[in-house]
């Protein structure tokens, strides 16, 4: 509209800017080869691929049980398995004055869990149930296993799903 209007098109590429996607993307790190194994090592991509690429890529996480890619497989294929709650349940927020913790249910008829997790890099406690109990932990991202079920501390970072028991709505 101003091609010749230097102002206006300074302005114009500022709020293009700002409205592109590309700043909260990066290209995916497949490898620890050259650009995260992204595009040719002699190519130069248009994004900067992140310093971290040699350590933390796809390829160094395939086959380890505690690398973020296998709980990614064992999320979805959870959320198969039991889609008659999380795709299809309800929810319901808990403990929503807590500023570090999200705790939250989701449930069907014939089955519960709470997923609780820590936002913060500090120990963080939690609670205010209800009238649900926590049976089981079934999945966390700390290894050596999981909390005792009586507690309402979660390490920094933790999140944590459980299978319950009891009725989210008393």
């Amino acid at each position: 509209m101003y091609p010749n209007n230097p102002e206006k098109l300074s302005q114009a590429r500022t709020v293009l800017q700002k409205k592109a996607r590309d700043n909260a993307r990066t290209p995916v790190q497949w490898s620890s080869a050259p650009h995260g194994g992204f595009t040719a090592p002699s190519s130069k991509p248009w994004m900067r691929v992140n310093d971290d690429y040699p350590t933390i890529n796809v390829e160094s996480q395939l086959g380890k049980e505690s690398s973020v890619h296998s709980f990614w497989q064992r999320s979805l294929e959870g959320r198969k398995i039991h889609k008659d709650v999380f795709v299809y349940g309800d929810f319901k927020l808990l403990d929503e004055g807590n500023d570090q913790v999200v705790v939250y249910l989701r449930w069907s008829e014939k089955e519960m869990f709470i997923t609780v997790l820590n936002f913060s890099g500090k120990e963080a406690e939690w609670g205010g149930l209800g009238s649900v109990t926590v049976q089981k932990w079934v999945a966390g991202n700390y290894e050596g296993g999981f909390p005792s079920l009586e507690t309402s501390k979660l390490r920094p970072w933790e999140g944590l799903l459980g299978i319950c028991k009891g009725h989210p709505l008393e």
